[in-house]
């Protein structure tokens, strides 16, 4: 009998491990939602669905190293403590997201409808640094015009009608930087 319990243990947790070390919270009506988007074309790349224990209460905190050579940026749901966004910034270089795993653009469904723009004071810049690099003017019906077909975007636009719609500018590139490598990310709670 003894022979067979550390193989179940180890089995156990195995199958209990994520591959992507994203929390496994079943059931939840509390969600995050990362949508990328192409800086220069405005073209909808992708996204992640986060699931979080609940709260009532969604503020984006960072953390942020500089690239003297190498640097990063984390945002963290800061009610819970848990990570939104881990991405590299490389000087003269290019950084690559960390975390999460960005689904294609294609897992997420469409659908005939539009959703209209939020009013623009509901738009919110994530400043994860007192330098954070946002254009002057920044053009949100381009941005949100490339999600709001989106079921997920209506869904929680529904259920949190006057949640922040939080912007991030992810630049993996600086110094020289190219804004061809650069993203846009709506972030959504709903």
């Amino acid at each position: 009998m003894k022979k067979f319990i550390l193989p179940l243990i180890i089995f156990g947790l195995l199958i209990s491990c994520d591959k992507n070390n994203e929390p496994e919270i079943e059931n939840t009506t509390n969600k995050v939602v990362l949508l990328k988007i192409d800086y220069l074309t405005n073209l909808f790349e992708g996204g992640k669905e986060l699931n979080f224990l609940p709260s009532s209460n969604f503020t984006i905190s960072s953390t942020y190293q500089a690239p003297g050579d190498f640097g990063s940026v984390q945002l963290y749901y800061s009610e819970l403590n848990e990570m939104l966004f881990d991405g590299g910034i490389i000087w003269m270089g290019t950084g690559e997201i960390a975390y999460p795993t960005i689904d294609t653009s294609s897992s997420f469904i469409t659908t005939g409808n539009s959703v209209q723009i939020p009013d623009t004071s509901l738009f919110e810049n994530v400043m994860y640094n007192e330098y954070a690099y946002y254009p002057d003017t920044i053009s949100y019906s381009d941005i949100w015009n490339s999600i709001d077909n989106l079921e997920i975007v209506e869904e929680y636009r529904n259920s949190n009608p006057n949640g922040k719609i939080n912007l991030f500018l992810y630049t993996p590139s600086v110094g020289v930087g190219n804004p061809a490598e650069w993203d846009w990310f709506v972030i959504l709670k709903n």
